[in-house]
């Protein structure tokens, strides 16, 4: 592990400095300070540049020495020479974090290596809490913190996420905005030269604020040491795992990438599945998973119910839950009766599960009752609903969010994601995660499963 100590220092600075601060708004380092202000940070920021005295709108200082007070983060948005005197002048003005933006350390060979041995040195000298080099940057959304050059504003939730990627850092985050997801904390770790992925895995894991964790991973030097920490802090918040570089050609990329030796792909996967860590193989089934599990109660069992008025999207979900170890049971005499009772005695459909209503499940209030008779069936674990976007019949979201909480319930809207946007919200806040897509819908409840079963 790295250093560590002055981690809060990192995620909860009262000020923050920007050496590297520019008037050029195609520059990292104007974005870095747009970033910052944008985002709605409130302690101190001081923009660091030694000819300018103003920019957007705060004070310009010419050297670091020259702050008021030694601010507890620094940003440094200089190029890789540049950075490690940076970080010096850092460490000799008392800072206690930092984070290094710029590329060109060992990603590069053996030149970069040597500057970055020398980055880490002084790192360690100072004990400062180090973030990269080569790294997007970080957020915090309980402190209004955005350290990254990508100026962004994210509704706070209980889902944090480390990543080795700043593109797939991102990528995970734009999909949480479209999932209506909450965002606790984001570290993008660049090259790991001083705090490793455990390092911030550690501190998540303690976290109050963060309810469940995602991570993106390349490669890191001890994996077995990660996936056995990940597994401790699974036991009480879910942690999600998307690994990649699984070829030949992912794993060279991943090491001129971020310097990362991928390992095996297989042995990764087998690891984390025998840690009750769960396992996705994309970005977007990060958040997917992480959505159900922090919204939905777990399921106590893999006996899943689907209702809706299509027939063919059922069909299609008993395909991919049954791979994952799903089962369907049929439902009870009691059951049927009570659904003839919704339907009528003669209804033109059979009645099994998946339960397709057909053209009576159009109406929401329907597909409401019949999702209350099924909910109240002890065969199931986990209820599916779905639902197709039309301008005359709306979504039965007021319904389904009255009988959340009974055991879990995942919502399908087949529609765009502008059709179901008040949906998310109402949804959300009974406790019903919804989605656009089958797969989606799928491996959400594939989680809510996983995870309620102990992650075995």
């Amino acid at each position: 592990m790295g250093q560590t100590s002055n981690l809060s220092a990192l995620f909860s600075p009262r000020s923050v400095a920007v050496l590297g601060a520019t008037a050029e708004v195609g520059r990292v380092g104007y974005n870095i300070l747009a970033s910052l202000i944008y985002g709605g940070f409130t302690g101190e920021i001081y923009p660091v540049h030694p000819r300018l005295t103003e920019l957007q709108g705060l004070k310009v200082y010419p050297s670091l020495r020259e702050v008021p007070a030694a601010p507890d983060l620094a940003v440094i948005a200089l190029n890789e020479r540049a950075t490690v005197a940076a970080l010096e002048e850092c460490g000799r003005c008392g800072v206690r974090a930092a984070v290094c933006l710029a590329g060109g350390f060992k990603e590069t060979g053996p030149a970069g290596a040597q500057l970055e041995a020398e980055l880490v040195a002084v790192a360690r000298r100072f004990g400062i809490a180090l973030v990269g080099p080569n790294t997007l940057g970080m957020i915090n959304t309980c402190a209004n913190l955005y350290a990254t050059f990508y100026p962004l504003r994210l509704a706070g939730g209980g889902v944090s996420l480390i990543s080795q990627s700043g593109g797939m850092g991102l990528t995970m985050l734009y999909k949480a905005v479209d999932q209506g997801l909450g965002i606790n904390k984001f570290v993008v770790v660049g090259n790991r030269s001083v705090l490793d992925v455990a390092d911030y895995l550690a501190y998540l894991g303690d976290d109050p604020g963060t309810r469940a964790i995602g991570l993106f991973l390349e490669g890191v030097d001890e994996a077995r040491q990660l996936v056995q920490l990940a597994g401790r802090i699974n036991r009480v918040k879910p942690v999600v795992v998307y690994k990649a570089g699984e070829g030949e050609a992912a794993a060279y990329a991943a090491l001129t990438h971020t310097g990362s030796m991928v390992g095996s792909h297989r042995l990764y996967l087998d690891a984390c599945r025998q840690y009750g860590l769960y396992t996705v193989n994309n970005a977007d089934q990060v958040i997917t998973a992480l959505k159900a599990v922090t919204t939905a109660p777990l399921a106590h069992g893999t006996r899943v119910a689907v209702v809706t008025h299509t027939a063919g999207p059922g069909i299609v979900l008993v395909d991919r839950l049954t791979a994952g170890g799903a089962v369907f049971p049929p439902f009870s005499p009691e059951t049927e009766t009570a659904v003839k009772k919704v339907m009528g005695e003669n209804p033109p459909v059979v009645i099994k599960n998946p339960l397709d209503a057909a053209g009576t499940g159009l109406s929401p209030d329907v597909i409401g009752e019949l999702t209350a008779v099924v909910q109240a069936d002890p065969a199931f674990d986990l209820v599916l609903v779905v639902f197709c976007l039309h301008p005359n019949w709306p979504f039965p979201s007021r319904q389904l969010a009255a009988l959340a909480g009974v055991k879990p319930l995942v919502a399908c809207y087949i529609s765009t994601l502008a059709g179901i946007r008040e949906e998310q919200d109402v949804l959300a806040a009974a406790g019903v995660p919804v989605y656009n897509s089958l797969e989606e819908a799928a491996c959400a409840a594939d989680a809510l499963m996983w995870f309620g079963k102990g992650g075995n």
